[in-house]
């Protein structure tokens, strides 16, 4: 079955307005990776976790 030519145009400005969307979700995912590594980094490893108690 043959789409219709408006029918391809909306599937492509689908796909072009898509794809800026995903990259910037991959470049906040590579960031957060980033953050999250230099936080435990500048504590000096693994962040500490509380006690049971709430306490460090």
């Amino acid at each position: 079955m043959h789409q219709s030519r408006k029918e391809q145009g909306i599937e492509r400005s689908g796909r072009r307005l898509l794809q800026p969307d995903r990259r910037e979700a991959l470049i906040f995912s590579e960031l957060e990776e980033d953050i999250e590594a230099a936080s435990e980094w500048a504590v000096g490893g693994v962040a500490p976790r509380r006690g049971e108690n709430g306490s460090w």
